[in-house]
C-alpha cells in the first residue's frame, strides 16, 4: 500500500473520530477540515520537501492550525514535527502540541525559533490582518535561511503571499467539504503534483459575480509571466 493511501486512511479514521467528539468546538473555532485525499496529498509533500530531504533543522515541519495534517503522519514523522493550535483539545496525550494564538504571533517557546525546514499554514480566517499575524509566526519558526511554505487561502490573498512569503498558487486545488468557498493552494516551490487539477476541487463559478476560476487564472499566468 502506497504512503498516501495509508496517510488518506489515517486522516480518515481520525477526522471521524474528532469531529464526532467535537462538534460544538469546530463551531466555535471556526474549523474546517481538509478530505481524506487532499490530506494525503498535503502530507506527501511535506514528505517530499522535508521529511525526504537533507537539512541541517532541529525539527522538520510546524503544522500551524493544521491539525488533521499532523495527525495523519506517522508516529515518527510527528516527533519531529509540532503542531500549533489554539484549541487545546488537541493536545491530550500529544506531546508535539503547542498551544498557539494568532493574536501573540511569537509568543511560543524559545526552542522553536528558527528551528523547522517547513511551515504549513492554514488560519481560521482569510482577513489581511490575521495573515500578517501568521506570517509573522511562519517567519520566527523557519530556519535562518528560509525554508518551505504550503498554505491555502482565498485566491484574494495571492499578493500578500507572493509578497511576504515567496509563495505562489498552483493549479491543484485543496478538497475543504462544507466550506462555503474555495480555496487556492500556495508554495515557495514548484511540484508536479500540484500541476494537476483535483477532481474533488472542481472550479465552479464562471459567469458570476465571484469568478474563482478567472481568478485563479490570471495569478497562473502573471506568475507564468513573471
Amino acid at each position: 500500500m502506497s504512503s498516501g493511501s495509508c496517510t488518506a486512511q489515517t486522516a480518515a479514521a481520525w477526522l471521524s473520530a474528532h469531529l464526532e467528539d467535537h462538534v460544538e468546538a469546530a463551531a466555535d473555532l471556526n474549523q474546517y477540515w481538509y478530505s481524506a485525499s487532499t490530506i494525503a496529498t498535503l502530507c506527501d509533500l511535506v514528505r517530499e520537501q522535508c521529511f525526504r530531504s537533507d537539512h541541517s533543522c532541529a525539527l522538520d515541519c510546524a503544522f500551524l492550525s493544521t491539525p488533521s495534517l499532523f495527525f495523519a503522519l506517522t508516529p515518527a514523522e510527528r516527533a519531529r514535527s509540532r503542531v500549533l493550535d489554539f484549541d487545546e483539545a488537541l493536545g491530550v496525550g500529544e506531546p508535539g502540541f503547542v498551544r498557539y494564538d494568532f493574536h501573540e504571533p511569537t509568543a511560543l517557546p524559545p526552542a522553536l525559533a528558527g528551528a523547522f525546514r517547513c511551515v504549513v499554514i492554514d488560519p481560521p480566517f482569510i482577513t489581511v490582518d490575521v495573515w500578517r499575524r501568521y506570517i509573522e509566526t511562519a517567519r520566527h519558526l523557519l530556519q535562518p535561511s528560509g525554508g518551505v511554505v504550503i498554505l491555502t487561502t482565498v485566491i484574494e490573498n495571492a499578493g500578500l503571499l507572493a509578497e511576504t512569503l515567496g509563495a505562489t498558487p498552483h493549479t491543484y486545488l485543496p478538497s475543504i467539504p462544507n466550506l462555503p468557498y474555495q480555496y487556492a493552494l500556495f508554495t515557495n516551490f514548484s511540484s508536479a503534483t500540484l500541476d494537476r487539477p483535483n477532481p474533488e476541487a472542481p472550479v465552479t463559478g464562471a459567469g458570476h459575480s465571484y469568478d474563482f476560476e478567472a481568478m485563479l487564472d490570471a495569478e497562473l499566468r502573471r506568475q507564468a509571466q513573471s
